[in-house]
Parts: structure tokens; sequence; C-alpha cells
């Protein structure tokens, strides 16, 4: 388009010596006749314009003159201007043509290398172009395909395509008649025709049921491990339930709740808890609790944990979170604590039922010097003591027409027994449970058939509780109890204590009335030590055994001479199965003097077992001097063995829950690495919450499992010789990554050798520190400290905080012990951190105490072996 203005510019310079240039006009139709026609029009063009402007614009003087420059030049330039005009269009169409095949080759290029099949077709829907991607989706050659209708391979019917979507998935028929899922779109070209692009979603669609079949399982390990998970949209006030958490919580599938809604679910009684968890959370606090509900008429306890979403300006946007059902664990919790509540109860029992046979014992023991009276008060005091009686009435008769001889009673003021005058007979109540030969309990004994009254000046009484006192199935006395202390009436317990009281006291008594002379006494007093349930003992001042029943004998080996030291009969141990040098076995303490109450101990048999046996132990005095003592054995292997089979059953609940966990973290990591790259980080988000959760309670599970293993003394540990400074030096390091913001520091003079596990001391110090970080100061730092100390090493985590009150430190390291600040704050737990932990220290050979304090700083101090022990 420039050549013309060059040419005008040159017809400026030469208009003097052409006087009319209006010729100038034909270039512009030299220029659009070349552009347009090519070549050969430009030229024709050029020769019309150049005999147009010789006959018209030439004058005649001038054209008569030849080779007249004014003439000639101005002419030649028009010439070549048109000739380079027609070149210049000719090339400028050649190239136009060259890029246009170009292109033409390059769209076919690009439809037949296409992965997606493109269909053409024309106005009436039948193929007229088709790519090898679509003659291999559909099994046809090309040739095949051109003229077939597009409708015969649609699923999609005779539908104008005019009519399809933007993007429509369908199928199409294969060759072979096979379906094959497509995503189908269409589109109208400037010709008229219409392009279709078919694109094969086999793969996205098995994708699809793999992300299904994922969706399921993560549904069924839900259902297995009890857990669902929920989502609450904040700004639309809507809750999106997993398909475990509509059984959890009972609700139809489906069912849309508001976070009102979701309150109707919960217990009435912990509404306003929840409530108030949750409004924290949205301040920013953790949101864990545990609530209860009401489904189909059974109360049900719920786990609910979460965390808040905020935006940028500290706007909460969602909450997600987990929901637990945890009735059986809440049932297995009440169970336990029931379990160890009549543990206790037992313990407590056989405590005192030890004590009161003892004293009975050593009554006996105490015979000649004593009488029938003495033992009979002291069986009297004993089950006063037993069941807090007000009145305790022991008397031997069953004559109705004879008064009981001899007859004690406690409680009774000496005036009131002077007014009395004789002992009672037994008649009435007490003829009852003396003849009848039975157990009587009454909460009030007037209201009772068998009551005759009270003789006058007879104090009044109410509860009352008659047990006969029997030896070999006849009857030796009995015992009447009144008006039991704080409490309306004798309870069940009370009657078995009297009952076991009675079956040791029955023997005792009979040994009382029947001792007469130092060998009919003996005779008698094996005799009846043979009948009692427990193992009986009574050795000389040298420990010498001169006397046993038949359950001690039992207890016997069959080799070996009675009493000496080297080779004894009894092969006694400690609980933890050492054996008792000599000197310290019981009989040889209690013939020094000292008194054992239910000492727990363990008696190797004739078989080779270990008999679990509480030992009680009391001295004999003749004339102010040791004489010998007596040794009370009692079986507790039943007593054992529920505690056994208590342990086996948190052993089997912890290690049959580590395969659902385990299933869980399987089937998360499995998720995540399926997960494609387009899935929702909120999706991701939470499945590595899923993940993380299962991790806390795979830990809660394995601090079970050694809780259990510690209690049952089965925990084991496999020291070597580590370097103590570098092993805390690395734990602080680690635990730096998983506290963040936590400021610990370890210290340490040099390398610290000691004979630990270092996988354990690892645990006791994650325990140490993790409880530091919970329950110390926020922001202060936590220091660790290795020193030597005499033959051993000493590790001390020490944290700045509320502390520990004293009378809150010596159950501290108790199994599910807390203090209780910490029950009533935030933080959770359960209590089994510094019980393994010291368990762990001990199963080493060495001590763990705690030193705190309150409101300043809190040690817990490990001393460690820094030596393997001698061999």
């Amino acid at each position: 388009m420039s050549l013309p203005f060059v040419a005008l510019t040159l017809q400026l310079l030469l208009w003097r010596l052409i006087p009319r240039t209006w010729f100038i006009c034909f270039y512009p139709a030299v220029f659009f006749a070349a552009s347009i026609a090519g070549l050969r029009a430009g030229l024709g063009a050029t020769a019309l314009s150049v005999v147009l402007v010789w006959w018209f614009f030439v004058p005649p003087s001038l054209q008569l003159r030849k080779y007249d420059p004014a003439t000639i030049i101005p002419m030649a330039v028009f010439v070549g201007m048109g000739i380079a005009f027609s070149l210049f269009h000719e090339r400028l169409r050649r190239a136009e043509r060259r890029l246009a095949d170009t292109h033409r080759q390059l769209t076919s290029s690009l439809v037949e290398e296409a992965p997606d099949g493109i269909l053409i077709t024309d106005f009436a829907g039948r193929l007229t172009e088709v790519n090898p991607a679509a003659c291999d989706m559909l099994g046809y050659s090309r040739a095949e395909l051109l003229g077939k209708s597009l409708s015969e391979l649609l699923h999609a019917g005779d539908a104008d395509l005019r009519d399809l979507p933007e993007a429509l998935e369908s199928t199409v028929r294969r060759k072979d008649g096979a379906a094959v899922p497509v995503e189908l779109r269409a589109r109208l070209l400037s010709d008229g025709r219409w392009q279709a692009y078919v694109r094969d979603v086999s793969a996205r669609r098995r994708v699809e049921e793999v992300l299904r079949e994922r969706q399921s399982d993560l549904d069924r390990a839900q259902s297995v491990a009890g857990v669902g998970s929920w989502r609450l949209d904040l700004r639309r006030d809507e809750v999106y339930w997993s398909e475990e958490s509509y059984r959890i919580f009972g609700v139809p599938r489906g069912t849309t709740l508001t976070y009102r809604g979701f309150l109707e679910l919960v217990h009435p009684d912990d509404r306003r808890h929840l409530d108030r968890s949750w409004r924290a959370a949205l301040a920013g606090a953790p949101f864990d609790i545990e609530h209860r509900i009401v489904l189909g008429g059974e109360v049900k306890w719920i786990r609910e944990r979460a965390e808040v979403d905020f935006d940028s300006a500290g706007v909460p946007l969602r909450g997600i979170g987990t929901c637990q059902d945890i009735t059986l664990r809440k049932r297995a919790d009440e169970a336990l604590q029931r379990a160890h509540d009549a543990e206790r109860r037992l313990r407590a029992e056989l405590e005192d039922l030890t004590r009161a046979a003892a004293a009975v014992s050593e009554a006996v023991a105490d015979l000649p010097r004593s009488d029938l009276a003495a033992v009979l008060q002291v069986i009297a005091r004993q089950a006063q003591t037993l069941t807090d009686a007000r009145y305790v009435g022991l008397g031997i008769g069953t004559d109705p027409a004879v008064p009981f001889d001899p007859w004690i009673a406690l409680g009774v003021a000496d005036d009131v027994a002077r007014r009395i005058a004789r002992n009672p007979r037994p008649i009435g109540l007490l003829g009852a449970v003396a003849r009848d030969n039975r157990i009587i309990r009454t909460r009030d004994l007037h209201a009772h058939a068998a009551f005759g009254g009270f003789p006058s000046g007879h104090p009044d009484m109410h509860s009352f509780l008659g047990v006969p006192i029997r030896f070999h199935g006849r009857s030796v006395g009995n015992l009447f109890l009144a008006d039991k202390i704080g409490a309306e009436e004798f309870s069940i317990q009370d009657q078995r204590l009297i009952e076991l009281l009675a079956a040791r006291a029955g023997a005792a008594i009979e040994i009382a009335t029947r001792y007469v002379g130092e060998a009919f006494q003996r005779a008698w007093l094996q005799t009846v030590i043979d009948q009692l349930p427990e193992g009986i003992i009574i050795v000389d001042s040298e420990s010498t055994i001169v006397l046993r029943n038949r359950v001690a004998a039992a207890l016997a080996r069959r080799s070996g001479l009675v009493g000496t030291p080297d080779d004894r009969l009894y092969d006694i141990r400690e609980p933890s199965g050492a054996p008792v040098p000599f000197d310290r076995t019981p009989a040889r303490r209690a013939t020094r003097g000292e008194t054992l109450v239910g000492v727990e101990y363990g008696i190797v048999g004739p078989d080779g077992r270990t008999v679990p046996v509480l030992v009680s132990a009391t001295p004999l005095v003749t004339v102010g001097e040791p004489a010998g003592a007596a040794i009370v054995f009692q079986d507790i292997r039943t007593l054992k063995e529920i505690e056994r089979l208590r342990e086996e059953w948190t052993s089997v609940v912890a290690h049959d829950l580590r395969q659902p966990v385990a299933v869980i973290e399987l089937t998360i990591d499995g998720l995540l690495r399926c997960s494609p790259d387009a899935a929702p980080e909120r999706t991701l988000r939470g499945l590595e919450r899923i993940k993380a959760s299962s991790r806390r309670l795979g830990r809660m599970i394995d601090d079970l499992l050694d809780a259990s293993r510690i209690e049952s003394r089965r925990l084991t540990v496999q020291p070597r010789l580590v370097d103590l400074a570098a092993l805390a030096a690395g734990a602080v390091e680690q635990a730096r990554e998983t506290l963040p913001g936590a400021p610990i520091r370890a210290a340490a003079a040099g390398p610290q050798p000691a004979w630990v596990d270092p996988d354990r001391i690892q645990q006791v110090l994650d325990n140490l520190l993790s409880n530091a970080v919970k329950y110390g100061e926020p922001g202060r730092e936590i220091r660790v400290d290795v020193a030597p100390r005499d033959d051993a090493v000493e590790l001390v985590v020490t944290n700045h905080g509320e502390g520990v009150p004293p009378d809150q430190q010596r159950s501290l390291f108790c199994r599910f012990a807390r203090t209780r600040e910490a029950r009533a704050g935030s933080v959770p737990g359960l209590g089994l951190g510094l019980y393994i932990s010291r368990g762990i220290v001990e199963a080493h050979g060495g001590r763990m105490w705690v030193e705190s304090t309150p409101g300043e700083t809190t040690s817990f101090h490990c001393l460690l072996p820094r030596r393997p022990p001698p061999e």
C-alpha cells in the first residue's frame, strides 16, 4: 500500500516537467487490479493505463517528439510502478496460497492425531469425515463409517444435533455391539456441516467407580470403628453427616439437619454443656466432648471432636469433626470400675478377715495362759470391728431351758448388765439361730415372727444379724449382732464376713473348749486347724516347724528336712519371683517379735507351680520371751485369677482394638495415595485428620497394653550401653517437631553412659515432655537435665506452672491417676503416662519420683543404672 505514495512523491517532484499530472489517478486501478486479479491483470491494467495516459494526458505537441525526457521518464516510472505492483501482489498471493495449504495440512494432521474421535456430518446427519481415533473407538474402518447416520452410532437416538446440549454424556455402539460411554460435543461449521467431538470416558468412569468403592470402604471402615464424620456449614446452618454418623444417631440417611436440630438429638441433660463447648470452639477453643443420646429408649454415649475453620478476618466458616459411639467403652469403664471397687472391697474384707483370724489365732495360741472366755471375747470383738455393730453377743448352748454358758456381751453398759442379772436363753430369735442352726438377718427384729420381747431393763434394739458357729457341722456357739452403726440394717457383705469369721472361730472355740492338757490340746489343735481353709504353721524359736495343718502340708515340697535353713520344706518367693532369704521369711520375722498381717508372698508347691498367698504371722510369747510363731497362709489364687482375667480382658480389648485402627490407617493411606490431583483440599485435610486420630488411638491402645504388662509384671526391657545425654537431646529435637512452639532445652555435662533400653527410655521422655507442655505455663522454658549421681545417671524434666499439690504427689504415679486440676481442666488424658513411665524405670532397676513447688516448678526425676547389674 506504500507504493502509490512513493509514486505520488515522484509526481510532485516532476510536476513542472509534465503540466497535467492527473494520470496519477490510474495508480489505484493498477494496484487493485494486481491485488485482486493477479499478475496478468496487473500488467494488462498497466498497459491500458499507459495508453490512456498517453492519449488523454500527454499534449499532442509532446506525443510527436521522440525520446523527449519530459514525457518518457514519467511514463517509464508509471510502467515500472505498475509492473512492480503486479509482481508484488503475485508473490503475496503465492505466499497466501502456501499459508492456506500449510493450514489445511496442519488442521488435517491435528484431526488425524487427535486422541478424541472427530465426526463431521452433513446437515442430514450422515458422516462425511472421521479421524482414526473415532475409527478405533467405534471398531469400524473409515470407509465403513462414511455415509452412516450419526443416530445409528449414538444412543441419543434420532435427536436433531441442534437440540443436543453443549456437552452430553451418552454411549456409542461399537461394530461388535459393545456400548462405550462417551462425552459428546457438537457444533455447526461455517459451511453448514456439523462437527461432533466424541471422547471415551471409560477410564474416567472406572476412576469414579474406584472413588465410589473407596468411599464405600471409608463408610465400612467408619462402621467397623464406630467413627462417623460430619461438617457444619456455619453460613448456611446445615449439618452434613457421613453414613456412619446417621447410623450412630439413628437418623434416616439424607435427613437435613441444622445445628438446633442436632441439639434436639442430644440428651436433655447434656445439651447446655455441648452448646457451651461448641460456642467456645467458635471462639478458638478445642472441641472434644462426650455426651449422651437416647436411641430406642437406650442411653448411648457419643464422643465428638472437631476443628473450626476461620476466614482471614477470624470469622468461623465451618466445623469439621468426628463422632464415635463409645457406649461399649463407657460400659467397659463402668464394669472395670465396678470390678476395681469389688476388688478393693474384697481386698479390704480379706485384710480385715485376715487380721481377725490372726487375732483369733493369737488368742488360741495364747492358751493355756488364757481361757475360753478370752477367746470368745476376741471373736466377739472382731465381729464388732468387722460390722460396726453396736451390740454383740456370743454364747454357747442350744437347750432352751438352760442359759448360754459362757456368754459374752459387748456394747451393754455394766449397770444395765447388772440389772438384767442373768444370761439369756436360746429362745425367741436367739433360739431360732442356736437351735435351728440357721442365719437370721432382719431390718427390724420387732417385726420378726420369732421375736419374743426383751427382759425388763434391756436396751432397745432394731436391726439384727444372727450366725451360728459350727465345727464339723455341729453348733459350737452363736454370734448375735444388733444395731449397725451408721446404717438401718446389716448388709449381705456383713453377713458374709461374719459367716467367714464363724467358720474360722468354730475351730478356735472347739480348740479352746477342749483344751485340756498339752497332749490332748495338741491333738485337738491339729484336728481343728486341719479344717481351716488357710494353711497354719506353728514354729518354735528356731523356726523349726512343730505343727501344721493339711493345707500347709499340701503346700510343702516332698523333700527336705523340717526347719533347716538350707533345705526347707517351703520355697518362699517374693511376688516378683525372687527367693526370700531365710532371715526374711515370715517365720524368722515373727520369732524376732515382728507381726505380719496380710503380706503377699508366693510358695512353690510340690508340682513346681507358685501359689500366691497372703501371710499373717504373729510371735508366740512365753513368759515374756519369744517361744515361736504362728503363721497363717491365705490362698489367694482365686483373687489372682480374677485379677489375671481383668488384666487379660484389658489386654484382649486393647489388642482387638488394634485391628480396626490398622484398617482405618491402611484405608486412609490408600485413599491418600489414590486421590486425584484435583481432589478437594478439604477432603484431603479430612483424610489427614482421620489418619492422625487413628494414630492417636493407636498410641492410647499401646498405653493400655503397657499398663496391663506393668501390672502383671510382664513388661520386658532390652538394656544396652547408651549415651543418655545424646538420647535426651534426640528426644528434645523430636519433641520440638511434634510439639511446635514449646521452648525445650536439653543440658548435660558431656556423654552420660547408662545401661538402659533406648526405646523404652525414649517412651518415658516422650511422656514427660508431653506432660510438661500440656500442664506447664505456655511460653516458659522446659529443661531436660542429665547428670551423674553416684553409681547411676539422673534424668530430670522440669517445667514451670501450677505444680502438683503435696497431697496428690503420692497418687500421681498410680494407674489412671490425674490431679484434680487436670481432671477439671480441658487437657485430655487417660492418666497412664506417669504410671507407665515409672513401670519402665523400675523395670530397669531404677527409681522415679516427683518434686514440685506449687506455683513455681515441677521436676520429674528418673534414676537409671550406669552399668549392668552384677551376675
